[in-house]
């Protein structure tokens, strides 16, 4: 019996994903997982995934091209769209076989940003995926993302990543939804004065500031490691501090206590850490959330008046407790 999991983007989403995965397994199905280049490499040699299929995301705007690919996509017991967009809606009047929806509750999300005390009702993305599932007659319980890091590219950084190390991700897809890079060296700082030796994670895009850290005598990896290489790095870690970013759904993935700093976005859309996951921190100003991805005209950015001191101290918190 084989099932198809359907969510094209981005990286962090295509993580949470992974919260369902496993109850499919233990019901005896085979999962192949459809998703956009390169996310899929977050996917392989996982045990909970039978097949990766990529597609490119510029071959797939079209409806003959949706077509096509629907062709492709055969023997299945039933599929999950966890992404429900226009791409996904359309393929699915091409599948021959029943498709379960999840309800990404995009009016609560948005009536948040316009109208705030909706923020009240946090939501939960793992769940609100496993609930898609239940509507195929199979239960998630207590829902967690979960991957697994390359054990030969453990080894190897091993000999590179300092065993009591927090890796940092001052990166994020708009500046705006980033924590000032400022206060983020001071939390550098503040960590090896605590006895640990800070890392900094991130894509190409964050190469620029990736040298600013190098320069401050922190182990620098901005654009220079893989999806799977990076999944290494971040298993080696002690905790991870990260915007609201994909890295934050990679740590908790691999089991790493992270600490996810909100600033125009709010923990409410679903995308903060549970509890035993890790702390999302935010100021939960009046105006908050300001924005639904984090791109936002804001100048004064008082969303980010968070003290790196106490960013500091809910991290070596979580460590702590992880011992």
């Amino acid at each position: 019996m084989k099932v198809l999991v359907i969510r094209f983007s981005s990286l962090g989403d295509v993580i949470l994903c992974t919260s369902v995965l496993p109850a499919l397994k233990e019901m005896g199905f085979e999962v192949d997982f459809l998703t956009f280049k390169p996310f899929g490499e977050v996917l392989e040699k996982q045990p909970f995934v039978n097949r990766v299929i990529e597609v490119e995301r510029g071959k797939l705007k079209s409806i003959s091209s949706i077509r096509e690919l629907s062709s492709k996509l055969k023997g299945y017991e039933f599929a999950l769209d966890l992404h429900d967009v226009l791409r996904t809606k359309v393929l699915r009047t091409f599948l021959p076989f029943k498709t379960y929806v999840y309800n990404k509750h995009a009016l609560l999300r948005r009536l948040m940003v316009v109208f705030k005390p909706f923020k009240s009702k946090w939501l939960y993305v793992p769940e609100l995926y496993g609930k898609a599932l239940e509507k195929a007659g199979i239960e998630v319980k207590r829902p967690r993302p979960v991957l697994f890091p390359d054990s030969k590219l453990v080894k190897r950084f091993k000999e590179i990543v300092p065993e009591n190390s927090v890796a940092v991700s001052p990166a994020a897809k708009w500046k705006s939804k980033r924590y000032p890079l400022e206060k983020f060296v001071k939390l550098t700082e503040i960590l090896k004065s605590a006895g640990f030796t800070p890392v900094v994670v991130g894509g190409k895009e964050e190469k620029e500031i990736g040298e600013i850290f190098e320069k401050t005598g922190i182990l620098n990896f901005c654009g220079k490691l893989s999806l799977k290489e990076s999944l290494a790095v971040i298993s080696l870690c002690k905790a991870v501090v990260s915007n609201d970013s994909a890295v934050v759904h990679m740590a908790r993935a691999l089991k790493v206590p992270v600490v996810s700093i909100f600033g125009p976005t709010h923990p409410a859309f679903g995308f903060a850490p549970a509890e035993d996951e890790g702390v999302a921190l935010t100021l939960n100003l009046p105006c908050s959330p300001c924005s639904l991805h984090g791109k936002t005209g804001c100048a004064d950015r008082k969303c980010f008046n968070i003290p790196p001191e106490k960013i500091a101290e809910v991290t070596l918190s979580l460590i702590g407790r992880k011992r």
